[in-house]
């Protein structure tokens, strides 16, 4: 448990300090390329990502299962998974970077297809060594990974940005961030799984056939996340992508931390799934707190400041995206309860759940999305994202009780709910009151985390034990 409480806040460190280095690239790209221009590289990333999942087979959750259970070969898992997730992706990648040609796109647009493909090839092979890291418990080495990875990506941003050049080379500097770091995660990987390259058909066939009904659901998970900026950069002019680009820039950085505790806590699951009833409830109990909590921070931290938080970050003209980030932090909180479900029903064994349930949630999202943007734009992609996670979160939990489990207790998510409501009153009384609105939301922060630990929300056996691994283990020698 100990170590398991040292890898999470590892983790957390390390996302925390990646979003900060992020967010810092988000200044530099906004402020420099301004609202077009940033809708023009913003437009690249999410194409190549929609392009990207395609090519996904669930490799990620397939491979941190099999590496999970006892017994198995992790370096032949690993040595076979690593080429075929490469050439998955970089084939579909660069197939979809010369379909880019066929579309509306202006032509910035379509040539920085090209080098978004080379991005979203690193960075999926990045994302699919995090499952060896978190299959042996050290998280914080693909930690040191991921921020070196950002802060390259930052400091060529930065210097690019006294050049005033445009989108192109901002995506270059871009992929130098992302190959950096998918080259430090494989160097790091190898200290802890002996493993080659090896290109075994047979095993690629299963892993393929093994991670389908995942793929489906990674497939429609990723419409569902991109659909909305998809839709509105072929609907809407490329400076509302740039608008709507920071509030899902904020979106994509506050749901990743969610994602990787569900990361964190598969193997635990996966190990008393099948043996302990008792055990598997309270860990997903657990779980399910810890990210209800976070949630209702993240909402309490986006919302009630919206607009001056957004001219902070890129300047006044984005401050006119500032309805759509207070309606997208809610969906912010719902996706992390729903990476939680999602990893369960995989330790479960019920990954067809996971499709059927993310299959009906992708419709209500494709509904919305072709229903609201065509008319509300950048405000109608976030309600329609908002939609969406609502539709997929409770999927999640009807195929929960499909697959035969139950819900923990909602005491806890309801405290939570309850200190963030008092918190948002306590910041909006003190802005009346003239309070520099960033005293304001730090003070409405500060009381928030206090009536959560005060209440139990965040069980208090947990906070001893991450907060004491902290210490004693630190965060950088994982």
């Amino acid at each position: 448990m100990r170590a398991l409480a040292a890898n999470m806040a590892a983790v957390i460190t390390g996302k925390a300090a990646t979003a900060v280095v992020g967010l810092l690239t988000v200044v530099a790209l906004t402020r420099h390329l301004g609202p077009t221009g940033y809708g023009y590289y913003r437009t690249v990333l999410t194409y190549s990502a929609f392009a990207a999942v395609l090519a996904d087979s669930g490799l990620y959750m397939i491979a941190l299962r099999a590496m999970s259970q006892g017994g198995t070969d992790a370096g032949r898992v690993l040595g076979n998974a690593l080429p075929l997730r490469l050439v998955s992706t970089g084939g579909v990648l660069l197939a979809a970077a010369a379909v880019s040609w066929a579309t509306p796109y202006e032509p910035v647009v379509k040539w920085g297809t090209l080098i978004g493909a080379a991005i979203y090839t690193c960075l999926q092979a990045s994302d699919f060594l995090i499952a060896a890291f978190q299959s042996v418990l050290k998280q914080a080495r693909n930690a040191v990974a991921e921020v070196t990875g950002a802060v390259a990506t930052l400091a060529g941003v930065s210097v690019l940005a006294l050049t005033h050049v445009g989108a192109l080379p901002m995506l270059g500097a871009t992929l130098l961030g992302a190959a950096l770091s998918l080259t430090i995660s494989v160097r790091l990987v190898r200290r802890l799984v002996s493993f080659r390259m090896s290109f075994d058909l047979s095993l690629w066939r299963q892993y393929v056939i093994a991670g389908l009904p995942l793929a489906g659901s990674q497939i429609l998970g990723m419409a569902m996340l991109r659909g909305d900026s998809l839709l509105l950069s072929l609907l809407q002019p490329a400076a509302a992508v740039g608008l709507y680009g920071v509030p899902s820039k904020l979106f994509e950085v506050t749901t990743s931390v969610p994602y990787m505790l569900a990361g964190l806590m598969m193997p635990a699951l996966t190990a008393s799934a099948a043996v302990d009833r008792g055990e598997f409830s309270r860990q997903l109990g657990r779980t399910l707190d810890a990210a209800a909590v976070y949630g209702v921070g993240v909402v309490i931290a986006l919302a009630p400041f919206a607009g001056q938080l957004l001219a902070l970050i890129s300047g006044k003209r984005f401050a006119a995206g500032a309805p759509a980030l207070v309606v997208i932090s809610f969906a912010a909180a719902l996706a992390g309860v729903t990476h939680i479900l999602r990893f369960t029903l995989v330790a479960c064994e019920r990954p067809r759940l996971v499709l059927i349930g993310d299959t009906v949630a992708c419709a209500c999202a494709f509904i919305a999305y072709f229903g609201l943007i065509p008319r509300f734009s950048l405000l109608g992609a976030a309600v329609g994202t908002v939609i969406a996670e609502a539709s997929a979160l409770v999927a999640m939990t009807v195929a929960l009780r499909r697959a035969g489990r139950r819900l923990p207790s909602l005491v806890n998510p309801a405290k939570a709910m309850v200190a963030g409501a008092l918190a948002a009153l306590a910041m909006k009384y003190l802005a009346d009151l003239g309070t520099p609105w960033l005293v304001a939301l730090a003070a409405g922060g500060a009381l928030y985390l206090a009536l959560v630990a005060l209440t139990g929300a965040v069980p208090r056996e947990l906070l001893v034990v991450v907060f004491g691994g902290i210490r004693k283990t630190g965060v950088g020698h994982g």
